[in-house]
């Protein structure tokens, strides 16, 4: 029996090692065209992935929005404009520009939330906050952006200030549930402060690397966005499973809240050194909806550590259980998505209005 299976498995490696050649020829011939023959072409291409590559640039905290960009974005399964400054902060109507560097300035920091993935800049919370200030001749500008988290909101602040040549008046810090993942398993303070990542957590170099270089997978995700069951939006409800799951507040969540809080207590001295005033707002994702955590850990860690700070807090969990957890879910996060709808985005900033008085 051992003979008979033994030629067959020669066959069928024999078959993986050839599809496996191919596979490098076809990869390597098309690296090698898009960075020589056809590199016109490649600096020409206007598709979903270039919307992606195009988004984000590195920087010394890891990375950043890119300035003046101008597209239309993929994210589930809906196009949304995406434009940014010269400063690359998002911007929108409502968003200041030079003419207002002369304002009281509101530096708004978070995550993807703050960029407000999914979402047109006007209807997104730092949008609202925007619109609203501006009426009170204030200048919010919105420095959040995918995958930051206390260990980078800080280095962004400072950079924003020096770029803009302003010190801002009050600073909102968003801070996700994430958040505490990024600072205990992702991000690595190097030499000289630069962050780097974990080696399980390359996710944005291979993600620009392939899609900016190689067309079989510019045509791979195209072709994915375009399927009934494809997406922009990969599933990330893990990150934010260490405030309902011991497990996880055991193996990681402890070490992350205790990262997280001593890299915002480096916002609260630089916020005492400018004599600005901290707002931290806090708020869940649908599974913390599903899971009926209202009290969060999320909420009581932070809402102690803000009291003990003289910091204002805003419990942004709150609106999200004043209706049945199917209904909220349904009504104020993108469907399939962790993110925030344009009513979720609406819900929030009513909430922080209502918790501090106008802006």
């Amino acid at each position: 029996m051992a003979a008979k299976a033994s030629p067959r498995l020669k066959g069928l490696l024999r078959v993986v090692g050839q599809v496996c050649a191919i596979l490098a020829i076809t990869l390597a011939l098309d690296y090698i065209l898009l960075a020589t023959v056809f590199s016109d072409w490649k600096r020409g291409w206007a598709d979903a992935a270039t919307a992606y590559t195009q988004a984000y640039v590195h920087a010394p905290w890891h990375h950043d929005l890119a300035p003046n960009q101008n597209s239309m974005r993929p994210w589930g399964k809906t196009l949304y404009p995406f434009r940014t400054d010269r400063y690359g902060f998002r911007t929108g109507a409502c968003a200041p520009g030079e003419d207002d560097k002369s304002k009281p300035a509101i530096f708004v920091v978070g995550d993807s939330f703050t960029e407000a993935l999914g979402v047109p800049y006007e209807e997104s919370f730092a949008g609202l906050m925007a619109c609203e200030a501006a009426g009170e001749g204030k200048a919010v500008w919105n420095l959040g952006v995918l995958s930051f988290s206390p260990v980078i909101y800080q280095r962004k602040i400072e950079a924003a200030a020096e770029k803009l040549g302003i010190k801002p008046t009050e600073i909102y810090v968003f801070l996700d549930l994430s958040d505490i993942t990024d600072e205990a398993i992702v991000y690595r303070v190097g030499e000289g402060g630069t962050i780097g990542v974990a080696p399980s957590h390359h996710w944005f170099d291979t993600g620009q690397f392939l899609l900016g270089n190689f067309a079989t997978f510019r045509l791979l995700y195209n072709l994915w966005l375009d399927m009934p069951f494809g997406s922009a939006a990969p599933d990330e409800s893990w990150r934010a499973r260490w405030s309902v799951d011991p497990r996880i507040m055991d193996e990681w969540g402890r070490r992350g809240l205790e990262l997280a809080s001593k890299n915002m207590d480096a916002i609260v001295e630089l916020c005492q050194e400018w004599k600005c005033q901290l707002t931290l707002v806090v708020y869940p994702w649908p599974d913390n909806v599903r899971a009926g955590d209202r009290n969060s850990i999320q909420v009581t860690h932070w809402r102690q550590w803000a009291s003990e700070r003289g910091v204002r807090f805003v419990d942004g969990f709150a609106p999200f259980f004043r209706e049945p957890p199917d209904v909220a879910v349904s009504n104020y996060f993108i469907p399939g998505d962790v993110h925030f709808s344009a009513r979720g985005h609406r819900l929030v900033f009513d909430e922080l209005k209502r918790s501090t008085g106008p802006f």
